[in-house]
């Protein structure tokens, strides 16, 4: 079937680590998830019952096109990728996501299906919301959805910017972007990818992948083993990156609610300050 022609695992089918956490899981009384550390008491706790811990292993689908989402992940310690589908069957990335933002959050205000595949990069830790219970909070409560808002902004924002590199920069920039990217949203000095993965996710063949590697690998800008590339001169990476790394950084640095804005569309009402 098509979530074992794409070379990942169908989250549905997990039967490991994920499962198990999601079971165990009572609450999230803290979340290392920027979006959910930003939410005031009030936004947070009507949504902590329908919240759960769970595992996410790499390569697995979380979502794929034409699906309708039950749930909205919101990274901790994992990344996850965005794919559109190309015609010849290849893919590239058109957004990535980690402990910034939600995957799937836009799902809050329209019911549509999912557009594109999403897969994990980087295995580890999300926070899984029901998207029912979100969505009544909201309906309850139309306030809460202007905490969300520039989150869902600085995505839009991503995928235009992706839209550009995709189209207009070298290989070895969108490979340096890319790297960056994955590094500051897992935080880790390893990176577990491999070159077929990363050929995947930037829509080009692999050799194309490996003769960048081997030459940054000779300049000792990285160092790579199999399945793991370690990153040892962050400074000659972003000099090789595209501008889009800095742009897509600045989007994200400037999403968050601002406490005046909220106060000017919601007249009369304070919104309570995060804690």
């Amino acid at each position: 079937d098509r979530y074992e022609m794409l070379g990942g695992t169908d989250v549905s089918r997990i039967s490991g680590g994920m499962s198990r956490a999601s079971d165990a899981a009572k609450a999230v009384p803290a979340s290392a998830n920027r979006i959910l550390s930003s939410l005031p008491k009030k936004v947070l706790k009507p949504l902590q019952p329908s919240m759960k811990l769970v595992e996410l292993p790499q390569e697995t689908y979380l979502f794929q096109p034409d699906d309708e989402p039950d749930f909205i992940y919101f990274p901790e310690t994992a990344a996850v990728s965005e794919l559109q589908i190309l015609e010849d069957g290849r893919m590239v990335e058109v957004a990535i996501i980690g402990r910034e933002g939600g995957v799937g959050l836009s799902k809050l205000f329209c019911s549509t299906p999912i557009p594109n595949c999403v897969q994990v990069t980087q295995s580890g830790t999300a926070v899984r919301l029901n998207i029912a219970d979100a969505r009544r909070l909201i309906r309850q409560r139309p306030e809460t959805a202007l905490y969300f808002y520039p989150f869902v902004d600085s995505y839009i924002r991503q995928i235009s910017q992706k839209t550009v590199c995709n189209l207009y920069h070298s290989v070895k920039a969108r490979f340096c972007t890319w790297l960056l990217m994955v590094q500051d949203r897992c935080d880790s000095p390893v990176l577990h990818l491999t070159h077929e993965q990363i050929a995947r996710t930037l829509g080009v063949y692999r050799p194309r992948i490996t003769c960048i590697a081997r030459e940054m690998k000779r300049k000792k800008i990285i160092e790579y083993s199999r399945g793991g590339i370690s990153i040892l001169n962050r400074g000659e990476i972003e000099q090789s990156a595209c501008y889009c790394y800095a742009e897509i950084a600045d989007y994200l640095k400037r999403a968050r609610p601002s406490q005046a804005r909220l106060t000017e569309i919601i007249p009369g009402r304070r919104p309570d300050v995060a804690i």
